[in-house]
């Protein structure tokens, strides 16, 4: 086979070279046509141009690459603030590709970044066995996410066994009737199922009503009258729960909103708490009750992974930092009952 260069993809493009260039480093806007011709002839001939260009140098990347949701939540943000923080740090730069949830699109980014010679890269969706056995066979890219073994976060303990003892603390409080609101998750085995797993083992070991209407579930990228529909289930009259488990503190949020709009106190008539504690949750009024996540040791712990995928070099970060902390705020207190 002919020596597959620029000028080698140029050619197969019927384009110029400098028209090549520009759509590898995006230095000046080329026709969607154009682009798109030129990157399924990079696709076809598996054409790498920066990584074979550090490789013949004896270089390894300075970048590292990220793949996330369109719509980024208080959470994420400060996660990937830290991320290029200890990035920063370790001398690798950041680049990040958005993209929706579908596996096509997941693909597309990850064959931008390895166009652009990023050997190492963290998806901050979650992959099935089958989509990372997919990409390992298709890319020289290294991909990982918060459930990678190499990330060392323990993140299906954590998050189980940090909602289990808020719902058994809730119980202690003297709580009966206690409601939760989780996310659905086509993974069985995700950090999100971890949550609600942890919450009804408390409510079965409490020995809680277990009333259906009691749980709730919603879409990630949920529309706002998709959970209202929710929290119309579970705030039955009459039947009230005396507390409520939210899946995300910006769920919690809205959720009270809705609460204290329909005349109900918080916490006198219902006690809520949340999981995150995303810095926005002790500002509002009455001040949220929360899990609070150790975003800057997860953060560090994901860059000590990239690296590690990197150039097999061990940086385990301190476990005692991997502390998720309940942070009781106004919003959670001893049940009463409403009164008009």
């Amino acid at each position: 086979m002919a020596n597959i260069d620029i000028k080698f993809i140029a050619k197969k493009s019927g384009c110029s070279i400098a028209t090549v260039s520009r759509v590898i480093n995006r230095s000046k806007p080329v026709s969607e046509k154009l682009q798109k011709r030129v990157v399924d002839t990079i696709r076809k001939y598996n054409y790498n141009p920066s990584v074979h260009a550090q490789y013949l140098a004896g270089k390894k990347s300075k970048l590292f690459g990220f793949i996330m949701t369109n719509y980024i939540n208080q959470y994420q943000l400060l996660l990937f603030r830290y991320l290029n923080e200890f990035a920063c740090k370790m001398g690798y730069g950041c680049i990040i590709r958005y993209c929706n949830s579908g596996f096509e699109e997941k693909l597309e980014a990850l064959r931008e970044l390895e166009i652009r010679g990023i050997e190492v890269c963290f998806s901050l969706f979650l992959l099935s066995r089958e989509e990372e056995a997919y990409i390992k066979e298709h890319f020289r890219i290294k991909v990982c996410h918060m459930q990678s073994p190499e990330m060392r976060l323990n993140i299906m303990e954590k998050n189980e066994s940090s909602v289990y003892e808020t719902i058994c603390y809730l119980a202690q409080l003297g709580h009966r009737r206690i409601g939760g609101i989780f996310c659905i998750d086509e993974m069985d085995d995700s950090f999100l199922i971890a949550r609600k797993r942890g919450f009804l083992r408390a409510v079965r070991q409490m020995q809680l009503d277990q009333e259906e209407s009691l749980i709730g579930q919603i879409h990630g990228d949920y529309e706002k009258s998709s959970l209202i529909s929710v929290i119309e289930k579970i705030f039955v009259p009459q039947k009230l729960p005396t507390a409520l488990f939210c899946y995300s503190d910006e769920v919690a949020i809205e959720v009270m909103s809705w609460i204290m709009k329909h005349g109900y106190r918080i916490p006198e008539d219902v006690s809520v708490v949340s999981f995150d504690g995303i810095p926005f949750a002790e500002r509002i009024t009455p001040s949220l009750s929360t899990i609070s996540q150790p975003v800057e040791y997860q953060a560090k712990s994901i860059i000590n992974g990239m690296l590690y995928l990197q150039d097999g070099a061990e940086r385990p970060c301190d476990e005692k930092e991997n502390e998720y902390l309940l942070q009781i705020r106004d919003s959670v207190g001893i049940p009463g009952h409403y009164e008009k």
